[in-house]
Formats: C-alpha cells, structure tokens, sequence
C-alpha cells in the first residue's frame, strides 16, 4: 500500500466517436469492457486507494460502481473532451488526498500488477507525477501530487494530464513495462476482434 494517500479516479465518459457506439458496455472477452479494469482494481487491498471515484455520463456504469463502493461523478457535457472529466474529478477531492491516480477504462489488458507498481514506484520516487511507459511511450494510468491540480484544472478541450508532463518532464517518475500491450486502449471495433 501506499505511504500517502492516492485517490483514484476512473475515467469513463468518453464518447466512444470513433467506434461508433458505446464501447465501454460492449461485451469485450465475455463482459462489458469497463469491466476489466474494474476486476483489476478490485484484487487490490481494500486501502490501497484513499478514495475511489467514476467519472461517467452513463448512468449504467456509475450506478453499478457505486454499489462497489466508487464515488460517482456525472458528466454530463462530456462533449467538452476528457479535460471536463479531469475537471469534475478534482473538484470532488477534499484536500486529504496527496495525489490522484487518473486511470482509463478502455484498457481492458492492464494489470492489478502494474497498478500496483506504479503507485508504490511513485511514492519511493519522490516525484510529483508518475505514468505507464513502454518502449518510450507514456500511457495510462497516470498519478499527480496536489500541487498539480491547479494546472489539471486549467486543461482545456480534449487534453489530458500529458500536457501537463510535457511542462516539467523533469518531476515524472515512469513505470517501464515489457508487455507494451498493457498500453493498447480499444477506439474502434476493428480493435476488439484483432485483440480477442
């Protein structure tokens, strides 16, 4: 478990334009795709997060997730892009939190493992912020330290936290992974019959 207290916060309000349809209640390897994280999440000790919210504009999703103990966040305007999200989210925290682990629920290959590994790398690295990376590439999750969320809530349109990385690359602590596939997040259909 963490030192300090990370909340999480499960993003979950995309439009899903480029598939057409509602990807994240589409059956993906036998249940719904934003299922999977959430299995994952939920192998974790029960305190290993501080707090646990959804950000959704699908009543399915934060209905569900509240039953297992998230806190649901409505986004209603999410044609605003993930910067609204980002948004909402932080707008819930109640100042106890020392940071916020931004994670994606089209992600239905990460592991509890990596997660994991990514929170307790961060809380040794004495960074502000932390991602995913494989073979030079940065994904989600990514985790930020409070003093960050002046500049997450000052994101615009369909920007998210990278922006904010790319501003002080030097205080990113970044978890190599060797199974870049952990990475691969589905936009179209086509994404859900190669990677089945």
């Amino acid at each position: 478990m963490a030192d300090r207290n990370v909340a999480l916060v499960l993003l979950a309000a995309g439009d899903s334009v480029r598939f057409h349809g509602n990807k994240l209640l589409t059956d993906f390897c036998g249940k719904p795709l934003y299922r999977h994280l959430v299995d994952e999440i939920a192998e974790l000790p029960d305190a290993f997060f501080y707090r646990k919210l959804v950000v959704s504009q699908y009543p399915e999703i934060l209905n569900q997730l509240e039953k297992e103990g998230y806190e649901a966040v409505e986004n209603t305007e999410s044609v605003l892009g993930i910067s609204h999200s980002i948004s909402l989210a932080l707008r819930q925290m109640d100042g106890r939190e020392d940071a916020v682990c931004f994670a994606v629920c089209d992600q239905p290959y990460l592991r509890k493992q990596t997660i994991a590994e990514l929170v307790c790398g961060w809380n040794e690295s004495g960074k502000g912020m932390a991602c995913v990376c494989a073979n030079g590439r940065d994904g989600n999750p990514a985790i930020f330290a409070r003093k960050y969320e002046p500049a997450l809530m000052g994101l615009c349109g369909d920007v998210g936290g990278k922006q904010v990385m790319k501003c002080f690359p030097d205080d990113v602590f970044r978890l190599e992974i060797g199974q870049e596939l952990e990475l691969e997040d589905i936009d179209r259909r086509e994404d859900m019959r190669r990677n089945t």
